[in-house]
């Protein structure tokens, strides 16, 4: 999905982890949402799905985009400057990373941390060795610093490396 700001930049909401997303719960939602995840049968994620609204944060203009009953709803802060990644994760550069790295048909791609100082986005492999080579290098890194949520390195569509084991 695409969002498009006032200020004309286009806001992308294509995968997971996002350090310009957050998810808005009201506060008369609140009790509602631990309610409904503490129920019989309910679950976190089915609760947060209801209750929840998407934010999002336009990296140009550093406008708020709040997404309610699939309208778009803008507001600016009164220092743009000030508020530069205002819905990143309260961890800072602390935030445990995913660590992707994939090999198909003859391409090969590493990526991890997007948002955060320690981040990467390398797809100039020309083997696979080359792949599981850096994305060794970056695990042992992230791991060793205590940065790595979870981490996994495919070659074919197969899965060659998962970290933590499942």
């Amino acid at each position: 999905m695409k969002l498009n700001c006032p200020c004309g930049n286009q806001v992308s909401d294509t995968t997971d982890l996002l350090s310009y997303k957050a998810h808005l719960v009201a506060d008369q939602d609140l009790d509602d949402l631990v309610n409904a995840a503490k129920s019989v049968g309910g679950g976190l994620r089915d609760a947060v799905a209801r209750y929840r609204r998407h934010v999002y944060q336009c990296s140009a203009c550093k406008r708020l985009l709040l997404l309610f009953d699939d309208e778009v709803h803008a507001f600016s802060a009164d220092d743009p400057a000030q508020a530069n990644q205002v819905l990143r994760s309260v961890e800072g550069e602390q935030w445990k990373r995913n660590l992707r790295a994939r090999w198909r048909n003859g391409r090969g791609e590493v990526w991890w941390g997007f948002g955060v100082e320690d981040q990467g986005f390398e797809t100039d492999f020309a083997t696979w060795d080359a792949v599981e080579t850096r994305y060794f290098e970056v695990f042992r890194r992230l791991k060793k610093g205590g940065l790595l949520r979870e981490s996994v390195l495919d070659r074919e569509s197969t899965t060659v490396h998962i970290w933590p084991a499942r």
